[in-house]
């Protein structure tokens, strides 16, 4: 991460630990288990100099507040809050894909169990809507935390909303363009449009504010796509995850949907309704995807809805240089390898 963003992200990263401190000491391990799915601890609740995620929303909304105008300081509540809405889908998500790796180490449901993952997923949802409370104490006026947490709430329903549609797809080969564009639009553009949405509210961008939720979300788009592409080609030594973890779940992304619509289709389509896919039989699918051009044409619509993210960023007269570090940002997640 660029040294330019350490302030924000060790500021960040105390407004976490504030909003996770233990309350009680009873309930000191569900914390723990917070802190270990954060990357604070390991598995014996250690102090941990582990990965603990990019922290791209959160960033994405303190300098969204920064470029409107703002104190990025008095978005910290609005950022730590999707933060912890993030990880709470993700504890959710691995438990819905039976992912037992994340970040390269073993997912917080495989190590203590189904019961305890959707607990603390739980209480992480409700931590983050408290984070954003704390708002008040930055000066914040009740109205502007009322539409924050409005704005908050809304992307967490469509969350649930694209991952509905993310599970009922699978295995579903008649998706279009258009309903993948849906279920992404509710798992990952959502949440990242509420990131830079909040950040400008916070500043009281006016009607700049909209151009900064599309810009979130454009670049969400852009971002699940490239996603799309590192659950079939990623290398796992650099994403964490086992390779064609997204072939070996049928999931329907999008290199699936143009293949499906290529010579390759029916040969594909065949994979996809077996029951199990072998390693064999993933080493097919992807030589199928090569052969269809399917990694290009991703990535040609990563790039077409990335200018529409920087097309959005330049409506919103964001300041310099933060709008720079806005865009260079954007750029690194298009183009990243994990």
């Amino acid at each position: 991460m660029n040294i330019h963003f350490q302030p924000y992200l060790i500021a960040l990263e105390e407004e976490l630990r504030q909003v996770l401190a233990v309350p009680l000491h009873g309930l000191a391990p569900l914390y723990h288990m917070m802190a270990y799915h954060l990357g604070w601890l390991d598995e014996h609740f250690q102090p941990l100099q582990g990965s603990t995620g990019k922290r791209i929303r959160p960033l994405l909304c303190l300098l969204a507040c920064e470029a409107a105008g703002g104190d990025w300081h008095n978005a910290l509540p609005a950022a730590a809050a999707v933060e912890l809405v993030h990880n709470f889908s993700l504890i959710h998500d691995d438990i819905e894909d039976n992912s037992t790796t994340r970040r390269g180490r073993t997912t917080l449901w495989a190590l203590w169990g189904l019961a305890q993952g959707i607990n603390v997923g739980d209480a992480m949802y409700t931590l983050a809507h408290q984070a954003l409370t704390r708002l008040r104490d930055r000066g914040t006026e009740p109205p502007l935390i009322l539409a924050a947490v409005e704005i908050l709430d809304k992307a967490c329903l469509e969350l649930c909303h694209g991952q509905y549609l993310d599970l009922a797809y699978e295995s579903h080969l008649e998706v279009t363009e258009e309903a993948y564009l849906q279920m992404i639009g509710g798992k990952t553009a959502a949440l990242l449009a509420a990131s830079t949405q909040l950040g400008a509210l916070i500043a009281e961008a006016g009607e700049q504010t909209e151009h900064y939720r599309l810009f979130g979300w454009y670049l969400g788009l852009a971002f699940q796509m490239v996603d799309d592409i590192l659950g079939i080609w990623g290398d796992p030594a650099t994403t964490g995850k086992s390779a064609a973890d997204d072939i070996r779940n049928r999931k329907i992304t999008l290199p699936i949907l143009f293949a499906l619509r290529s010579e390759v289709g029916e040969a594909l389509a065949a994979l996809y309704r077996q029951e199990t896919l072998s390693d064999a039989d993933i080493q097919r699918a992807v030589a199928l995807l090569d052969r269809a051009g399917a990694r290009d044409y991703v990535q040609e619509r990563a790039a077409f809805y990335e200018a529409r993210a920087l097309a959005a960023l330049d409506a919103a007269r964001a300041r310099e240089p933060v709008a720079s570090a806005l865009r260079d940002l954007a750029t690194s997640l298009t183009s990243r390898q994990k």
